[in-house]
């Protein structure tokens, strides 16, 4: 189980899209991404705690890191950029987590007649986790996911979800020719900007489903649940039977602001932050 005991020392982002047609955001998240670890790492008790003790701090890392991710074997400047960083805070004791989003489901998924080679995560630092995966913050436990399998409603998307995540479909894409993935993924990217685009204009933009996330909090024991994806984001809360729920989704990653909004988005935040009453 992994524990972090200082709220505060528990740092989570995702749905950057990190993407080499966008350097500026990149750099906009690099930048908030160092200046937090910078700042975490100097917090941090002398000498460093073990990576394995719970005084360690931890960044956690839930998804859509990247626009989109065609395998270990071909990663863009901009991972090349957040791998260092990741490495650097790693050295410097620093948990990195990472979780699949819709985007960057491939990550780490084996290449072919590359047996045994290292994983992007690995060479970055970084473990792996599946999702949903619990963990266990100022003593609390606390449920992590992407946010996409809570999305029920859109049948069609749970379908390719399904299909893209099995080892079968991953084995045929990633023995094709880089070039060719790459032309895949950018097809796909296309097709999903038109269709969020469209559910956009219509206001039916997809969001998880409230039976969705009540039954995987209850088959995971926890009154807590962090997840990205849908890129709404705020701190929900609702009683379910006798307990009290919390719902904290974070935040994605704009370059520029959107109409009606003053600013971009997009923060690296702490649990003590994102969950205040709960984090002492």
């Amino acid at each position: 189980m992994i524990e972090v005991r200082d709220p505060a020392a528990a740092l989570f982002a995702s749905d950057m899209h990190l993407d080499d047609e966008q350097p500026a955001l990149t750099a906009r998240f690099l930048a908030d991404l160092d200046a937090r670890l910078s700042a975490l790492v100097a917090s941090s008790p002398r000498p460093a705690p073990p990576r394995a003790s719970a005084d360690a701090p931890a960044l956690f890392l839930l998804g859509d890191l990247f626009e989109f991710w065609i395998g270990d074997d071909a990663p863009e400047a901009a991972a090349d950029q957040l791998g260092q960083r990741l490495a650097r805070a790693s050295a410097e004791g620093v948990r990195v987590f990472l979780m699949h989003g819709n985007r960057d489901f491939l990550i780490d998924a084996p290449l072919p007649g590359a047996v045994g080679a290292p994983t992007w995560s690995h060479r970055v630092g970084a473990t792996l986790l599946p999702d949903p995966t619990v963990v266990t913050i100022a003593g609390r436990p606390v449920l992590l996911s992407h946010g996409d399998a809570l999305c029920t409603g859109d049948a069609r998307y749970q379908h390719w979800r399904t299909l893209c995540r099995s080892p079968r479909w991953q084995a045929d894409a990633l023995a094709r020719p880089i070039a060719e993935r790459r032309a895949m993924a950018q097809a796909l990217r296309r097709q999903s900007q038109s269709s969020q685009q469209q559910a956009m204009s219509l206001d039916t933009l997809g969001d998880v489903d409230p039976g969705a996330v009540d039954a995987v909090m209850t088959k995971h024991d926890v009154a807590i649940l962090v997840h990205g994806h849908t890129h709404r984001p705020a701190l929900h809360r609702w009683q379910h039977a006798s307990q009290t729920r919390y719902r904290w989704v974070l935040q994605d990653w704009t370059l520029n602001a959107d109409p009606g909004e003053s600013e971009p988005r997009g923060a690296v935040r702490s649990f003590a932050e994102g969950l205040p009453d709960l984090s002492r």
